[in-house]
């Protein structure tokens, strides 16, 4: 079939081009009549249009910012970065460009001096990893105000919002009443378990505040269990002796402690600590297949890993943000990812291919 024109689909719709132009890139301006003629001719002709030669022919560039932690001190963030390059290599030819906004973890003035810039300079659309409650929301409230779309991962904070296109990532209360569960097998009435946040800004994390009340529902909504619940919190995991110190004080005090669930990927620090310490037969339960996790889960000091599909989290969120400016697709607000449970047995089915790239299609 010959390539259809504007002026083609004008001529059979009985209006100007400029309308045709309006209604095909949603700019308003057309009257609900003209509207109807145009979408009619656009079904008459069977029409579809080309994003590449649409992209070219109007000279359009897509600016998009990235905020998200370096990798420097957690490989974690590495993975939704790699995600993001790869959707980027599939769409960097329709007029996309991206320009990533790192902030160390745990530095809020960090993250602040960033979401500046990126105010400041007229972006597109933005991908967010919102791990800051306090100051992401004021970064996004800016965002609503500048009526700057966006997508959030890793980390879901207001889904009302309206200029939040979607959330793409886990589902952090279920995957703590996912690890409550894990933990609970095997153990005895009268045990203890016990919760752990390696992190510094704990209660100003949204992801880690859900993930602690799942993993707290669960013994509570299982007391025939009879397992008591045990909150702990070190800030800095790279103070190897400090951690520790904590965790021998912590088993001190709760020697009926049999398992532990770490609430990020920094469970490889915890048994770093734990073996210092003479006490690495615990039961643990942590996040994410990074290297130095996966060496533990061979030597089953790790129990199970919950994997939360960090690569596809940054995949999709470019992806959705691509199909709302280009494509004018307004994506589902919820993605929820599938939280796969991880353990030496299917270790390898995860590690053959950690990143299945779906294809993009345009």
């Amino acid at each position: 079939m010959d390539r259809i024109r504007i002026k083609d689909i004008a001529l059979l719709a009985g209006v100007s081009t400029g309308t045709v132009d309006r209604v095909l890139h949603n700019r308003g301006n057309v009257s609900e009549k003209a509207k109807i003629k145009v979408l009619k001719a656009l079904e008459t002709m069977d029409y579809s249009p080309n994003i590449l030669a649409s992209s070219l022919a109007y000279n359009k560039n897509w600016r998009i910012a990235v905020l998200m932690p370096n990798e420097i001190k957690d490989p974690f963030w590495n993975q939704p970065k790699e995600g993001i390059l790869r959707a980027f290599k599939a769409l960097k030819d329709y007029g996309v460009s991206i320009d990533f906004y790192h902030f160390h973890e745990n530095d809020i003035e960090d993250f602040t001096a960033n979401s500046k810039n990126i105010l400041d300079n007229n972006y597109n659309a933005v991908i967010i990893a919102p791990i800051f409650l306090n100051q992401s929301l004021n970064f996004l409230n800016k965002c609503e105000e500048k009526n700057i779309p966006y997508v959030e991962f890793n980390t879901c904070l207001d889904l009302d919002a309206p200029n939040l296109l979607c959330y793409v990532g886990q589902d952090s209360y279920h995957s703590g009443t996912l690890g409550a569960k894990l933990l609970a097998f095997g153990l005895s009435p009268g045990e203890q378990v016990m919760i752990c946040h390696l992190e510094e800004l704990v209660y100003n994390s949204q992801h880690l505040i859900d993930k602690e009340n799942g993993f707290k529902e669960y013994f509570s909504n299982h007391p025939s269990l009879e397992i008591e619940v045990f909150t702990g919190h070190y800030a800095n995991p790279y103070d190897h002796e400090g951690l520790a110190n904590f965790f021998e004080e912590t088993l001190k005090k709760a020697p009926n402690i049999k398992g532990i669930f770490i609430t990020t990927s920094r469970v490889f620090h915890a048994i770093n600590a734990l073996k210092k310490i003479n006490r690495g037969n615990l039961k643990m339960v942590g996040f994410d297949l990074i290297e130095e996790n996966l060496k533990y889960l061979e030597s089953e000091n790790i129990d199970f890993l919950i994997n939360q599909n960090p690569h596809k989290q940054g995949y999709l969120a470019l992806l959705n943000v691509f199909n709302f400016l280009a494509r004018k697709m307004t994506p589902a607000k919820l993605q929820f990812l599938p939280l796969d449970v991880v353990m030496k047995e299917n270790v390898d089915y995860y590690t053959d291919e950690l990143f299945d790239e779906i294809p993009i299609i345009l």
